[in-house]
């Protein structure tokens, strides 16, 4: 019953944490070439690069995981690159666990997560640790910047893009874990908190979102809608947005300008405003016609940068209203 209480107030971004590799969603390919080095025991030093939320970091732990089975406490270190980033760190933690002897036939790992942030001293230091120990250890790195990792630890490495999740991954994970929770929210609400969320792959910040409508609204009876999103997310609404495009788009400039000026009487911030359009621009409206989506893109983007210096009077955003009714209607 304890372990049941415990399960249950985890939160979400816990409970789901992937803790094998089927759990983890998107990067199909390198996920197979991944349960591929287990099955044939051929485990090389892994360097996992790509964008931030991309599923590294669960892959690398969820590798360890399977690989070492219940030795992975004994067996595995797990270092954050970007908070023990020195020599100190080799000399004293990596290089003492990778002398340790092994009871078992399975090499012992070491996980560097966001290891391009380690020094080049230190990467050096590490980089003759690798050779010493290659018989007994593998290192499994991951980052964001595979610039900053040195040649000698690259060539080293097995090295694997992980890009970003697609859209009916992150989609299909999120649908799960709401059945699971009893959480009952439409199709359009579950898209509607991946395009609230500014990177399209980052679950963790999804699920974040999904703990907040389920402690506000949590009865299965209830079905969640857009609505509900928005108001919980405090973000203007993408459907408003789209209406105050196409508004413009029928030449009806004061309608247009009243629509930003109540959200801003709303307490919605201008930056938001800028992102939510920016989206907008992007996914959908005046999809056919690239050459005004780059201006109208231009533009949104300048006036953001002003917002974001602190300057956002109404003299200026109805400024940028009538920059993009120009843009829209070739004046």
């Amino acid at each position: 019953m304890t372990e049941l209480v415990k399960e249950d107030t985890l939160p979400l971004i816990e409970k789901y944490r992937p803790q094998t590799l089927d759990d983890i969603a998107g990067n199909k390919s390198q996920i197979l070439f991944l349960k591929k080095f287990i099955e044939t025991e051929n485990i090389p030093n892994l360097l996992l690069t790509g964008d931030p939320g991309g599923g590294k970091t669960s892959a690398v732990i969820a590798f360890a995981k399977e690989y070492l089975g219940p030795l992975y406490n004994e067996y595995c270190m797990e270092l954050n690159a970007s908070d023990e980033r020195g020599i100190e760190v080799v000399r004293s933690k990596i290089k003492i666990f990778s002398q340790r002897k092994s009871c078992s036939e399975k090499y012992k790992i070491i996980i560097l997560d966001e290891s391009d942030n380690m020094t080049s001293t230190a990467q050096l230091a590490l980089k003759r640790t690798m050779e010493q120990y290659e018989g007994t250890t593998k290192f499994l790195f991951t980052c964001n910047n595979i610039e900053n990792i040195i040649s000698g630890i690259q060539s080293r490495c097995k090295i694997m893009f992980f890009g970003k999740i697609e859209r009916a991954d992150v989609l299909a994970r999120l649908g799960e874990i709401c059945y699971k929770e009893d959480i009952n929210m439409s199709p359009d609400a579950l898209n509607c908190i991946l395009d609230l969320t500014e990177n399209k792959s980052d679950l963790r910040e999804m699920l974040n979102k999904l703990e907040l409508v389920k402690a506000n609204y949590g009865d299965p009876e209830k079905i969640i809608e857009e609505e509900h999103i928005f108001s919980l997310c405090d973000k203007p609404s993408p459907l408003l947005l789209r209406d105050f495009l196409d508004i413009l788009q029928k030449g009806r400039l004061k309608d247009g300008i009243d629509i930003i000026n109540n959200l801003k009487n709303d307490g919605y911030q201008s930056s938001d405003i800028c992102i939510t359009l920016n989206n907008e621009i992007i996914n959908g409206f005046l999809m056919k016609n690239e050459e005004m989506k780059r201006q109208l893109i231009s533009c949104i983007g300048n006036y953001n940068m002003f917002f974001l210096e602190g300057n956002e009077s109404l003299l200026q955003i109805g400024g940028m209203v009538v920059d993009i009714y120009k843009i829209i209607n070739h004046v």
